[in-house]
């Protein structure tokens, strides 16, 4: 979990017959390769260009290539620190778009080895080349970039969201997997649920002070009360430590902001008579149900890809490959929602909601909000519950 962490995003270059095999113009495709927890997120072909080509003489240069419409997916899965997460989001694109046919135009998966100069110049490449939708920038600081670029003639959609405060150009869209978005749904299952009051459990990773304070926003702002945040050290001994902090504490319900292991051991230690909630930072839906059962009763919202897999919208894309972490199978299904999205953008038809694997994805302003589906595991397995 703390590698998902990297992300909130992302692609092997396998061929697949939805995506072009020709590189734009200036390019060539090599094989290449994971994630920075500095990015705040979430390895194949590596495009560089011909520097080493010998000069065309003049009188024997070839006319330009005429403009191809095609979608243009850019990706760091050159960089070292993105790599794989890129190309783990550019597998599940090329499923999506390969199960679209012919509804989708052609893709060219273009590969850069940063999300700053590198992300702008294929930008302008890839509309100078006839691109109908641009589709790129899985960190903040690359969808900042592409925001503020003026790269955005065609709709345009990133993969993350820019930073607070960044104003994204009427043809600029974002998306993105938000473990502080889960948080805030996760405040509001609770308050549906009528918990009032909660005491929250966290860590000292910098993702779970992010969690908790989404959290915390949402759970006052929706009229709850915190009326008491334990800081949990880690380690097996310290989780019956929890259990004594609670003695006392008025609260009706408990939100966990802690990675699975921290999770599963301080789960034990809270009554059975508190209500847990918490986010898919505690809870790996693949596991086990001996590795989950000491997460008996936790509520949160996740993922249909996960937990409704007989759903239309889940059942037509191919499970990824062998192998697979939930952190990079979570990628996985959001490439195939962004390739979905953008399909809606060609079509103009941008206020539909779309019955995503990753969530129900709405538009509100200019960003793609997913509402996922409550949860709950019981048994050890993770099901799925009736939205309240």
């Amino acid at each position: 979990m703390r590698f998902r962490a990297l992300l909130l995003f992302f692609l092997a270059f396998a061929a697949s017959p939805a995506f072009s095999a020709d590189p734009p113009a200036g390019t060539t495709a090599t094989a290449g390769e994971d994630i920075d927890p500095a990015t705040g997120l979430a390895r194949s072909s590596v495009v560089r260009p011909l520097s080493d080509a010998p000069p065309v003489p003049e009188a024997r240069r070839l006319p330009a290539q005429p403009a191809r419409p095609h979608v243009a997916l850019l990706l760091p899965t050159s960089s070292p620190a993105l790599g794989t997460l890129a190309e783990t989001v550019r597998l599940g694109f090329a499923a999506a778009a390969e199960a679209a046919g012919r509804e989708a135009p052609p893709v060219i998966a273009t590969a850069v080895d940063n999300e700053a100069g590198a992300l702008i110049e294929a930008c302008r490449n890839a509309q100078a080349a006839g691109a109908l939708l641009v589709v790129g920038g899985i960190t903040r600081d690359g969808a900042a970039a592409i925001a503020k670029s003026g790269c955005s003639r065609v709709p345009t959609l990133t993969l993350n969201e820019p930073p607070p405060g960044t104003e994204l150009p009427a043809n600029v869209f974002s998306v993105s997997l938000s473990l502080e978005n889960e948080a805030r749904q996760a405040a509001l299952l609770a308050v549906a649920e009528g918990r009032h009051t909660a005491v929250v459990i966290h860590s000292a990773s910098p993702l779970s002070r992010r969690v908790q304070e989404a959290f915390e926003r949402e759970w006052t702002r929706a009229a709850g009360e915190v009326r008491g945040r334990l800081l949990f050290g880690g380690s097996v001994e310290d989780a019956p430590i929890v259990r004594d902090k609670l003695i006392g504490v008025n609260a009706d319900m408990v939100f966990l902001a802690l990675d699975p292991p921290e999770a599963r051991a301080v789960r034990p230690y809270v009554s059975g008579m508190l209500p847990v909630y918490s986010t898919s930072m505690s809870i790996n839906p693949r596991a086990e149900a001996i590795v989950n059962v000491d997460l008996q009763g936790v509520r949160y919202v996740e993922m249909p890809w996960f937990v409704q897999p007989d759903h239309p919208a889940v059942m037509i894309y191919p499970a990824p490959r062998a192998g697979f972490s939930v952190e990079h199978e979570r990628l996985y299904a959001f490439g195939i929602d962004a390739l979905r999205i953008g399909l809606q953008l060609l079509k103009g038809d941008r206020k539909a909601p779309l019955d995503g694997v990753t969530g129900r994805i709405t538009l509100e302003g200019n960003h793609f909000s997913r509402t996922m589906s409550p949860a709950e595991v019981d048994g050890g397995r993770v099901i799925p519950l009736r939205a309240p």
